[in-house]
């Protein structure tokens, strides 16, 4: 969480810790001034980011006047409180706390078909398989995983594999009811890979967010997003590919005080990448991707959460 409003390019060098420190310091926060004193607490830390963190102010600037937003000081602050609002929301959805939420499904049917498998032949016998949800840092993606705590619906999430036993360790701490639990993907690792794959095959859902190249020597392609050029990482569709499983595009959108718009629609029945042809395919699923990104981001500028120059840090 707190490594967010960090300098260009140095969002990957900032130690996973922060996320878990993140969750901490909300949770104490929900704790000790319930939700609105603590969004009001946040607010003065925006106002001193926007001030003093030269860096991330100019990359909101960049992204607002981007979009077709004022780039003023004030609306710098918003952005940058839209996040920390998300964030806390975040500690609450966790923990089971979505009563206080308005949660707007659209896409109804397209849920309940994620959540129940694709229906797969095997044999004679038909067998659930499980779906791939493809997320960004855009608005909430636990607003998501309320929906499937809420339908009993097992969810894992997929990252970076430095910090899956540690956050796996406090969502545990804060509530251990929690039917969300997250996989590492290590590179070094081949049983990794196999975890998420027993995932697929026992019909869950798995998460994945699309809009952040994990390290410099992840692979990516080039898509158009917002009238430009940007890079895209290539291992959500190489894994979506892999498993041979559908996939389906997820977001959920803040607008204050406490109403998240959740969607969800069909990206791929099966993500395929021919051999002769992979690097044209990748680019191909990328754009698409990217396409549908911008569509969302436009319902909700400043739920817009990628606090560097998204254009052109490689």
């Amino acid at each position: 969480m707190s490594t967010a409003l960090v300098p260009t390019r140095g969002w990957r060098r900032v130690p996973e810790r922060g996320t878990v420190l993140g969750i901490k310091f909300v949770a104490v926060l929900c704790k000790t001034l319930g939700r609105r004193a603590a969004s009001g607490f946040l607010l003065f830390l925006c106002v001193y980011y926007a001030a003093f963190d030269r860096k991330a102010r100019k990359a909101s600037r960049s992204y607002l006047a981007r979009i077709g937003e004022p780039t003023t000081f004030r609306a710098v602050v918003s952005h940058f409180w839209h996040f920390a609002r998300v964030s806390l929301d975040r500690y609450l959805f966790l923990t089971g706390r979505i009563a206080e939420f308005e949660v707007h499904l659209h896409g109804d049917d397209r849920i309940n078909e994620a959540a129940s498998g694709a229906m797969v032949a095997d044999g004679s016998q038909p067998k659930k398989k499980g779906a791939i949800l493809l997320g960004s840092h855009l608005g909430s993606f636990e607003a998501m995983r309320a929906v499937a705590t809420r339908d009993a619906v097992p969810l894992t999430v997929v990252v970076d594999f430095r910090t899956a036993q540690k956050l796996n360790g406090v969502l545990a701490q804060l509530s251990p009811l929690l039917k969300v639990r997250m996989i590492g993907l290590d590179p070094t690792r081949a049983t990794s890979m196999l975890d998420v794959k027993e995932c697929i095959d026992r019909g869950e859902l798995v998460a994945i967010l699309g809009d952040r190249i994990p390290d410099r020597s992840g692979r990516s392609v080039t898509a158009e997003l917002l009238g430009a050029p940007a890079q895209f990482p290539t291992g959500p569709f190489l894994l979506a590919h892999m498993l041979n499983c559908p996939v389906y595009l997820t977001f959920a959108l803040f607008h204050a005080p406490n109403r998240y718009d959740v969607y969800c629609e069909p990206f791929a029945d099966a993500v395929r990448l021919p051999r002769a042809t992979r690097d044209e395919a990748l680019r191909a699923y990328a754009q698409q991707y990217a396409t549908r990104l911008e569509e969302y981001v436009r319902k909700a500028p400043y739920n817009w959460f990628n606090f560097f120059d998204f254009w052109t840090d490689p």
